[in-house]
C-alpha cells in the first residue's frame, strides 16, 4: 500500500504515525514545503517571544521519520493531483503515485491588497520561517505595527512587547478578539495590554504600507492609515485572518466549499483521497454542519481518525469543536463552543467573580453551549466535555450557573 500525505503538521504527522501503527509494511511519504521536521506551529508566538527555542518547538525529530520508516520530502510545493492516474505533483517535477492520499496542507494568512504589502519586513505568522524573519527586523527598541486583532495577531502583538519593542495594533472594528469574545472579555484583555504599552487604534485599517531600498530592496518603514495617521515600522506582521491551502486542486474534482468537503470518515467527495486539519471542512459538533475549527487540538485528532481510515481501521469522526485561549501578561482566557450566541431561544449568564475575572456561560435549553473564562481557567476542561458530549445538565444548571458542580469548585 502506497500511502501519501500532503502536509508536514499536526494533521499529517498524526495520521503518519497512526498508519504505521496499523500497517508495519506500507509505504509512507510525507512531501512539506518547508524545511524542517515537524513542529508546533501554535507556539510561533513562543519563539518570537524569546520564551522557546527552535527545538523546544519540535513535536517529532528526524529520528521520528526513520525509526518509522516514513520518508519525508522537503522543500517541495504541491501543484496538482491527477485523481485519474492517482498521482500527485510538486513544483520540482516530482511525481508521487498514491493509493491513499491526505491532504493536511493547513492554511495560509490573507494578505491584504495594499501598496507595499509585498515589500521585505512585511510577514505573516503562520511559519518558523515566519517568526525567524520577524526576529530578524525586529530589533529591541524598534517599531511593529500589527494588522488584526485576532488570537494571532494579539499573540504576535505580546511577543513582540515581551521582546523590547513598541507595538501599535491595528484593529478595524471596535473591540479585539471580536470573533470569539463578547465586550466585556475584550475590555478586559484590552486594558491589561494597553496598560502593559499596547498602542491599539480601533475603526482603523491600513491604507498603504510605505518603505525605503536598502540594498536594493524595498524595505518596510511605516504604515498608513485611514484615518490618515502614518505610524514608524520596522517590522509589518498581518493578522487579518486565514485561508485553507486548496489552490492546487483546481480541476481535480475533489469538491472545495471554504475547504475541502469532507465526510464523516474524513474521505473527500474523490474515493481514496482524504482530508484533515485547516485546510479540511468536517463536522462541527455543535451546528451539525461542515465547517471550519483551525486549532492545533482539531487538527491532531483529524488526523488520527483520517490515519485509521486510510489503513483499513475504520472510524467514524464525531466532529469538532471551535475554541481559543491564550495568556497574555499572566492573564488567561480560553472562548469555546458558541460563546458569543444571543436570541430568545439561548439563556446567557455573565459573572463577575473579582477583579481581573469574568465569566460568560451560554445554554440553549438544557445544554452547556459555550463559555468564555477570563482568569483562572483551570477548570475549563469540563466545561468543554459538557459541550462537547452534549450532556443534559438537568439540576447541575443551577449549579454551574454559581461556579460549581456538585462539590467540587470551578472558579
Amino acid at each position: 500500500m502506497r500511502y501519501v500525505i500532503i502536509g508536514n503538521s499536526a494533521a499529517g504527522v498524526f495520521a503518519a504515525e497512526t498508519i504505521r501503527s496499523l500497517d508495519k509494511s506500507g509505504r509512507i511519504e510525507i512531501i512539506s514545503d518547508e524545511r524542517y521536521p515537524a513542529y508546533a506551529r501554535c507556539l510561533t508566538s513562543y519563539y518570537l517571544a524569546g520564551q522557546m527555542s527552535e527545538e523546544q518547538m519540535m513535536i517529532r525529530n528526524e529520528e521520528f521519520y526513520a525509526n518509522n520508516e516514513i520518508v519525508l520530502n522537503t522543500g517541495q510545493k504541491v501543484t496538482g493531483i491527477d485523481t485519474a492516474e492517482r498521482q500527485v505533483r510538486t513544483d520540482n517535477g516530482h511525481i508521487y503515485g498514491y493509493d491513499k492520499l491526505l491532504i493536511a496542507t493547513g492554511a495560509s494568512p490573507v494578505m491584504p491588497d495594499i501598496p507595499g504589502a509585498e515589500m521585505k519586513g512585511v510577514f505573516g505568522l503562520r511559519t518558523l520561517d515566519d517568526a525567524k524573519g520577524i526576529a530578524a527586523c525586529a530589533g529591541q527598541g524598534g517599531h511593529a505595527v500589527v494588522m488584526g486583532g485576532g488570537f494571532v495577531s494579539l499573540k504576535a502583538a505580546y511577543a513582540l512587547l515581551k521582546a523590547g519593542l513598541s507595538v501599535t495594533c491595528i484593529v478595524s472594528s471596535g473591540q479585539i478578539l471580536s470573533q470569539m469574545l463578547d465586550r466585556e472579555a475584550a475590555r478586559i484583555l484590552g486594558d491589561l495590554l494597553i496598560s502593559h504599552g499596547l498602542d491599539i487604534k480601533f475603526h482603523a485599517d491600513a491604507a498603504e504600507i510605505a518603505g525605503d531600498s536598502i540594498d536594493g530592496e524595498m524595505t518596510a518603514r511605516s504604515v498608513k492609515l485611514t484615518t490618515g495617521e502614518t505610524i514608524p515600522a520596522d517590522v509589518v506582521i498581518i493578522g487579518k485572518g486565514v485561508t485553507p491551502n486548496t489552490g492546487f486542486l483546481s480541476g481535480s474534482g475533489i469538491a472545495v466549499d471554504r475547504g475541502i468537503l469532507v465526510n464523516e470518515h474524513l474521505e473527500t467527495t474523490v474515493p481514496d483521497i482524504y482530508a484533515a486539519g485547516d485546510a479540511a471542512q468536517a463536522l462541527d459538533i455543535l451546528t451539525g454542519q461542515r465547517s471550519i475549527n483551525a486549532i492545533w487540538p482539531n487538527a491532531a485528532e483529524q488526523g488520527t481518525a483520517a490515519g485509521r481510515n486510510m489503513a483499513g481501521s475504520p472510524v467514524v469522526y464525531e466532529g469538532s469543536l471551535g475554541m481559543n485561549s491564550a495568556d497574555f501578561f499572566g492573564l488567561s482566557t480560553i472562548a469555546a463552543g458558541n460563546p458569543k450566541a444571543e436570541g430568545d431561544e439561548y439563556e446567557v449568564v455573565k459573572l463577575f467573580p473579582g477583579r481581573h475575572l469574568y465569566r460568560r456561560l451560554v445554554f440553549k435549553g438544557d445544554n452547556l453551549i459555550g463559555y468564555i473564562l477570563v482568569g483562572n481557567t483551570a477548570r475549563a476542561g469540563i466545561l468543554t466535555s459538557l459541550i462537547r458530549e452534549r450532556v443534559p445538565l438537568g439540576s447541575a444548571k443551577n449549579e454551574l450557573k454559581q461556579g460549581r458542580i456538585g462539590q467540587r469548585l470551578l472558579w
